[in-house]
Parts: structure tokens; sequence; C-alpha cells
């Protein structure tokens, strides 16, 4: 009996380590298998991540592309999800190098994360999706504080740039070559702009309205070819570069009482009207190379008529600012002509009373003479008039008044000689009235009895 059990113990422990082998090579064929087809199924969608297809499935992925890793091959990082069209990239991701959109096709538009902190330049030109972007959303981003040189290069059919609240820093060439972009808007935390209008031909409208920031504007900042017919220059800044509104569309040009230098409007004679609100311009000469009209308030009327006698051959046309202009920038600017002691960046203007000699002064003093000379005429012939009818009201004699009458003699022998006349002129009535009230007498009165009486003279 012994024996058996002991022959039993055997077979089963044989049995055993036989079942620990077998299950172990098949924990690991599992593994190795389960692993490779791991491999393959990624290697398959990195397969069609790359396609350069033109399948209209490219654009309706359902499933989140995916990016390497630098520091492992096999952990993967979620760049987003791409379906018709619009990629929107997942919250979490603060930096997006140049790389980031390769292997996409057909990018119509980009939904950016609100962790968004650091974009590249070459983000959407890398891989030629400047071709095919047609908006980019940043409402969501609150954290991007620069917009990187060449940003939206050449993407020509993007039409509208609405940059978001936080950004301070706009570099350069930034939406050149942007053939269809219409409308541009700043945020109001700008504070530095380096980016041209550079060929975009169809620009409609710069949104500068919010900006209190920025201190200067760029050279060439509106080309030639673009269709905005007017720049507002916001509060603030006090730099203007040169040939900064060059497009032939630009009808007005606002610039605000901060400005303290300002260069070339353009190289070409459109001549559009500028409104100036500054007493900190010291030399305008620049400025005056290729314009209309030059509008000011009246407080600074003097000033920039003593700054064009410096402009030699100008034929700018200096005149007052129209009243509905003046609070054209808000509030209209307190002590506009008064001058801070501490501050000697802004010029003392001149008295009001000094001799101007510049054509356009001229010009309108003489419209002023010629104005006052025709008052004065009228104020003689109205002296002469009125000469002659105190003649006439002396000649009469001063008379009694008598029993019946209902003024004295004289005045009632007045009043019927005037009655009498064919046509009762104005200047009959007020030699009577003249008289009536040198006589104390109700003018009203007077006039009503001798209209009365000449009525019943004539009918």
């Amino acid at each position: 009996m012994g024996l058996f059990k002991k022959l039993v113990g055997d077979i089963a422990k044989t049995v055993g380590e036989s079942l620990e082998e077998v299950s172990n090579e098949a924990k690991k064929s599992f593994q190795e298998a389960r692993e490779e087809v791991r491999k393959n199924i990624q290697e398959a969608k990195q397969n069609q991540f790359n396609s350069d297809d033109d399948d209209d499935d490219d654009d309706n992925w359902d499933y989140p592309l995916t990016k390497l890793s630098d520091d492992d091959d096999d952990i993967r990082i979620q760049l987003g999800t791409f379906k018709n069209g619009v990629l929107t990239i997942d919250e979490g991701h603060t930096t997006l190098g140049e790389d980031a959109l390769e292997g996409y096709n057909n990018i119509r538009k980009v939904i950016f994360p609100s962790t968004l902190r650091e974009i590249d330049g070459c983000f959407f030109s890398e891989h030629g999706h400047e071709d095919n972007l047609e908006e980019v959303d940043f409402s969501k981003v609150k954290l991007l504080k620069e917009i990187p040189d060449c940003l939206f290069e050449k993407c020509k059919r993007l039409q509208e740039i609405n940059f978001p609240e936080g950004v301070e820093t706009i570099g350069s060439e930034v939406f050149d070559s942007c053939t269809n972009l219409r409308k541009i808007t700043f945020p109001s935390t700008l504070k530095s702009l380096q980016s041209t209008t550079y060929e975009c031909k169809n620009i409609e409208e710069l949104d500068l309205s919010k900006v209190h920031l920025l201190k200067e504007i760029p050279d060439n900042f509106i080309s030639e070819n673009c269709n905005i017919e007017t720049l507002v220059i916001p509060v603030g800044v006090k730099i203007v570069g040169d040939e900064f509104a060059s497009s032939k569309s630009i009808r007005e040009v606002y610039v605000p009482y901060t400005v303290e230098e300002i260069g070339t409007l353009n190289d070409d004679e459109y001549a559009p009207d500028v409104y100036i609100y500054t007493n900190k311009l010291t030399d305008i000469e620049s400025l005056c190379a290729y314009i209309k009209t030059l509008y000011v308030p009246e407080e600074l009327y003097v000033y920039y008529a003593e700054l064009l006698k410096e402009v030699d051959d100008t034929e700018v046309r200096l005149r007052k600012m129209p009243a509905d202009k003046l609070d054209f920038y808000g509030t209209p600017v307190p002590s506009l002509t008064e001058v801070d002691e501490d501050d000697n960046s802004a010029p003392q203007l001149p008295e009001q009373d000094q001799d101007l000699e510049t054509p356009i002064v001229e010009e309108e003093t003489e419209e002023l003479e010629e104005e006052t000379e025709d008052i004065q005429e009228e104020a003689e012939e109205l002296e002469e008039e009125t000469e002659e009818i105190q003649e006439e009201t002396e000649e009469i004699p001063t008379i009694q008044k008598s029993p019946g009458n209902l003024f004295s003699d004289g005045l009632e022998e007045l009043i019927n000689s005037v009655a009498e006349s064919d046509e009762l002129t104005d200047k009959m009535k007020e030699i009577v009235l003249r008289r009536a009230v040198k006589e104390g007498e109700d003018p009203d009165e007077v006039e009503m009895v001798l209209e009365a009486r000449f009525y019943e003279k004539h009918h």
C-alpha cells in the first residue's frame, strides 16, 4: 500500500511539472501573439496617418490622431480629433511645434485649446497647410502671449483673424500674402506689433478699437493694395512709422492726442484727410508730403499754422475740426491747449493773436476781411437811414394836445399826414413810432391807430 501511494505521488508530481511548463509556454506564446497584434494595429494606423491619398476618408477619421513621443516609441501622445476637415486640439497641450501637423490632409479649421502657451511660427506652413486653412478658433485661448513670425503667411483662404486676449506681441509677416483676408481684430493686451498687411489685397477692416497699450505703429502697416478706407490709430500710440497707410483707398486718418512722432503717410498722391488731436508733434513735414486737408481742434489752429510755415511748397489746407469730430476718441481731451510744466515733450503753444504768414491762413483772413467790410457797409447804410428819420422827426413841431385828440396835436398831425399817403411804408411807420416813444406813448397803440386811419382814408 505504501509503495502504491509513493508511485501515485511521483506520477502526480511529474504531471504537475509538465502542466506548469505547458502553462508558462502558453502564457509566453499568448503575450507574444498579443504584442504582435498590437504592433500590427499601430503600424496600420500609422500607415493611414502618413498616407498621401486624397480619398474622402482622410477628412473623416473618427479616432484620435497621435504622434510618437521622443522618449518611448511605444507611448503615443494624443494631439486631438480630426473630422470633416476640422482639427480640435485636446486640452492639456501647451506647446505646438512645427511638426505637430505632419501627416494631416486638408485642414480647413483648427480649434486651439485653452491651455495653449506657445506655438511655432511654421505651424501651418511647414507641411503645406496654408493652402486649405480657412478658419482659426482662438476663443478658448487665454495663456498665449506671442504670435510668432509668419504664423499665417500665405494662408490664402483665411478670411478673418481674431487674436485672443492675453496676446502681447505679434511678430513680423504674420499675415503676409493672406490674399483673401478681410478683417483682423487685435486684443486689448497688445503691446508690440511688427506685422504689416503686405499683399492683403482684400482686407477691409483693422479693428484696433480695444488696443490701448500699443506704443508704435510699424512702417508700411497698411500696404498699398489694401481696401481699407479709414485708419484709426489707437490712443496710447506714441510713434507712427513711415508710409504707415499706403493704401490708395484710404480716405481718413485719425491721430490721437498721445502721438509724439509721425512719419510719411504714403508715397503717392492720393491725398486723404487727416484729423489730428495731438499737441505733441513738432515736425509735420513728412506727414504733409501727400495729404489734402489737415483738420485740427480750434485751440491748435494757430499752433499747426506755425508748423506749416516750416514746410516748403505744401498745398495742405488747414481747417478747424468740425464739431461732430471733436469727441471722436470718446470724452473730449481735457485742457488740450494746456501743457504740463513737467512734460518737455509737448511744445509750448503760440499766442492766438500772433501774425501768421502761411498761405492757408492768409486765404481765410482775406475771406474774413471781406465779410467784415460787408457788415460795415450795412451798418453805415442803417446809420444813414436812422439820421434821416431823426431829422424828419425833429422837423415836426411839438403841439399841445387838443380836446378830443388821442395824442398830442403834433403826433395827431403826423399820424393823419402819414395816413393820407398812397403807401404806408415801414420807414413811415418808424418815423411815427419814434415820435410816439419820444412823447411817452405806447408804440403798439399808436401803430394800431395809424393803420386804422390809413385804412379809413383808402377804403
